[in-house]
């Protein structure tokens, strides 16, 4: 009698099937772990760090930094003595007798993603000795992920200094413009504007701008864990800072006309937003700031302009290029366009970064070198030759 249910024996053959196809699947997950895990020398990522006073979160000098996207590389490498992702530094003695260049900036100078050899700052001592020798051009790098030029001026005070640079180049990425706001970190960070573990600016009620050294006792903002089912992390922390009357109108702007914290859309749609105006006048303070030290000290500053996956500086029309040139050309600091050198090359931007990290990959590393010996070539007068 057919009462609906397939035969017992065809139940049995499903049964099998269903069975064979799970240990099968079980067997190809196992395989692949163990191919992962052979492949891969580690899992986690790892990044000591400590809080320096003055300068703020650095790696913890001599600390193995390991950094991995799962799947595009697996980099371990050694923090130095003063808690960069270079080399030990040179003494001032052996500085003095190059052309030291001392490089400064964000995640794109920390260059976790590469060992150091591959780093463009190495790269281009490797290729000026060959190119120009009289030149003899050594280099340094103080990069931090996560910061602007006003989070990176102890860089230069504490350290890239007391090698007596004769050139100091800042490699500005898009986000640097938000990187030097503290209100729009902290939405993104996470970090406490009043107790930020890096120097941030302050706008005073006369408009003047005043530094604040990072806080020694430095906190995240108090968000509650349950309503991070209801926002994203970024919105409470904006709805936490829109309480407090001193970021009330900036923020209740910002919250008023942006789903997120990200600088590059809503520059180009609405750049009267007060948030984003006023973080084009704090990197234009720190501009000045570099400038005056950099100055004072006998050295000249550039800019490097960054390209790639991420924090895209691109052509001649794209805004915020537009703006980072205003701002140098004001102040008379030369720009090198990583973008322009590319092109001209031939070759195609995202060819140089990692597709799904965004960084730069060793190949970014030499174009970027490539085209800063491009412009020493132009300007070896930086060297006093």
């Amino acid at each position: 009698m057919d009462n609906g249910k397939p035969p017992r024996r065809w139940r049995s053959v499903v049964g099998w099937n269903v069975l064979f196809l799970s240990v099968g699947a079980a067997l190809i997950f196992i395989d692949w772990e163990a191919w992962f895990h052979l492949r891969a020398p580690f899992t986690e990522a790892r990044w000591p760090t400590r809080f320096v006073p003055g300068v703020g979160l650095l790696n913890e000098p001599g600390a193995e930094v390991r950094w991995t996207s799962h799947g595009e590389f697996w980099v371990v490498q050694r923090a130095n003595r003063w808690g960069f992702l270079d080399r030990e530094p040179l003494t001032p003695d052996q500085a003095a007798r190059t052309c030291h260049i001392a490089f400064i900036g964000d995640s794109f100078v920390e260059a976790k993603e590469v060992p150091v050899a591959d780093k463009f700052h190495v790269q281009l001592e490797e290729i000026a000795a060959r190119a120009l020798p009289r030149l003899n051009i050594s280099t340094s790098a103080y990069g931090r992920a996560a910061t602007g030029q006003i989070n990176q001026l102890p860089f230069y005070d504490e350290y890239a200094r007391t090698l007596r640079p004769k050139l100091v180049v800042l490699v500005f990425v898009q986000n640097d413009f938000t990187d030097n706001h503290k209100l729009v970190v902290a939405v993104r960070m996470g970090w406490d504007p009043d107790q930020s573990p890096y120097v941030v600016v302050d706008k005073t009620a006369t408009g003047a701008f005043a530094l604040r050294p990072p806080g020694p006792a430095w906190r995240m903002l108090p968000i509650d864990a349950g309503e991070l089912k209801h926002a994203s992390p970024a919105r409470l922390r904006a709805e936490l800072l829109a309480q407090d009357p001193r970021y009330q109108s900036v923020i209740e702007a910002y919250l008023s006309r942006v789903p997120g914290p990200k600088l590059r859309k809503f520059l180009e749609e609405d750049s009267t937003l007060p948030i984003f105006g006023e973080a084009i006048e704090f990197t234009a303070f720190a501009l000045d700031e570099f400038q005056r030290r950099v100055a004072a000290d006998g050295a000249s500053l550039w800019l490097l302009l960054a390209t790639g996956m991420l924090n895209q500086l691109g052509d001649a029309s794209d805004p915020l290029r537009v703006i980072v040139e205003d701002l140098a050309e004001a102040r008379g600091i030369p720009i090198v366009s990583m973008h322009d050198y590319i092109v001209r090359q031939g070759r195609r931007v995202y060819d140089g970064t990692f597709p799904h990290d965004g960084h730069w990959t060793n190949t970014g590393h030499q174009w970027a070198a490539e085209a800063l010996l491009e412009r020493l070539r132009q300007r070896p007068e930086v060297c006093g030759a």
